[in-house]
């Protein structure tokens, strides 16, 4: 039977996403076309948050099995507005990059936190629309922040000020953090009620979802942190970062009202796969200076692909009668190695050659590598355990 989720878990989604997007679209974009950053210190920008996102999430996620989810998204969120105020302070590119360790360490509070919440409100017949709810109240989050960085950092001539709105909104979210929903689903229908898909096979499935989202994100970092190096290069102005982002997460937006509706995808590597193909070439139109006309379809292309991997993965680490949020965990750290790893080995690339599309051909190679890699580990279960 339907289950009610609080709304303010689907508020705290919105608000902190559209506060950390929108700081972490000033922060490369002031770093560029303000301290004339290099595409080698564009892409270590994130590397000490995603370090640390993964080592904290993990622990973070199982640790939210045993103590309140909410003291744990209280604290991160609260944490993220001590960043927003130590960037403003330091306005460096080498201090705003170690002051990643702060970031990172705050989001990972919060994020397996909250998706394991969702499980723990969730039956069976409603877990996948009530995760892709959740997933649309951030994605429309993430999305406003991209967007708001076109009009708020030049139309109202803030700068690099922005940042500070974005730790004021964080301060304000604290007190929408819900308290515990009570023991975690006692006596409550079971999640998983699933006779067609073996264990090995959903084991197969989970880890063919994270790979994806693994290759999704990096495809999406590397916009978010290298796209300026493009822009500044051929003469564009700041603005076309948050009209590109703000379609392609748009579009992750439109995803995940899709995928949290439709099942036909679940436990099905095809859809998956495909769009990762889509996404890839996508990114290669974007890599390769498409105009803005071209590039916002190709935007919304890459936006839908990243919404299908994120919610095969969440769904798959959910999906789950015990250990939900050590399994949000992982998911949240695979995104944290994506989001570092992809752009700044894509940075390195772009800073050996002097080619400006490098780094977008090695994040499509990486969704081509995942998608041989899930095939794989699918196709090795179903022959173990019979088709799904």
């Amino acid at each position: 039977f339907p289950m009610r989720i609080s709304p303010r878990v689907f508020a705290l989604g919105f608000g902190q996403n559209l506060a950390s997007f929108l700081a972490w679209t000033v922060i490369p974009v002031w770093a560029k076309y303000e301290e004339g950053a290099t595409p080698r210190q564009l892409g270590l920008l994130p590397v000490l948050s995603g370090l640390t996102y993964i080592a904290v999430s993990m622990r973070a996620g199982a640790l939210s099995d045993r103590i309140p989810r909410g003291a744990l998204a209280r604290t991160g969120i609260a944490l993220f507005a001590v960043f927003c105020a130590l960037a403003w302070v330091t306005r460096s590119v080498w201090a705003i990059s170690c002051l990643g360790v702060v970031n990172g360490f705050a989001m990972a509070l919060v994020w397996p936190a909250l998706q394991a919440r969702i499980g723990d409100e969730s039956s069976a017949d409603d877990l996948e629309r009530n995760l892709g709810d959740f997933s649309l109240s951030w994605s429309a989050g993430k999305t406003s922040g991209f967007l708001a960085f076109a009009f708020v950092y030049q139309g109202l001539g803030l700068g690099f000020h922005t940042i500070l709105v974005c730790g004021a909104l964080g301060l304000l979210l604290v007190p929408l953090v819900p308290g515990s929903p009570g023991a975690r689903r006692a006596g409550g229908p079971p999640l998983v009620r699933d006779d067609r898909h073996p264990p090995a096979l959903r084991a197969a499935h989970l880890r063919a979802g994270w790979w994806a989202n693994f290759a999704a994100y990096g495809m999406g970092a590397t916009l978010v942190y290298l796209y300026p190096d493009l822009l500044e290069k051929a003469g564009r102005p700041e603005s076309d970062q948050g009209w590109i982002l703000g379609a392609v997460y748009g579009a992750q937006t439109v995803g995940f009202w899709i995928f949290g509706r439709l099942s036909g995808w679940r436990y099905r590597l095809g859809p998956v796969a495909g769009w990762l193909a889509a996404g890839a070439l996508a990114l290669l139109v974007l890599g390769l200076g498409a105009p803005l006309p071209a590039g916002v379809p190709a935007a919304a292309v890459l936006g839908l692909a990243l919404g299908q991997a994120y919610s095969a993965s969440v769904y798959y680490s959910v999906h789950s009668e015990e250990e939900r949020g050590a399994r949000a965990g992982i998911h949240e750290a695979v995104i944290g190695a994506a989001d570092f790893g992809v752009p700044m080995c894509g940075g390195m690339l772009a800073g050996a050659t002097g080619w400006i599309p490098a780094p977008f051909l090695l994040a499509a190679l990486v969704a081509g590598l995942s998608v041989a890699a899930a095939a794989r580990a699918v196709r090795r279960a179903s022959a173990t355990s019979g088709p799904a």
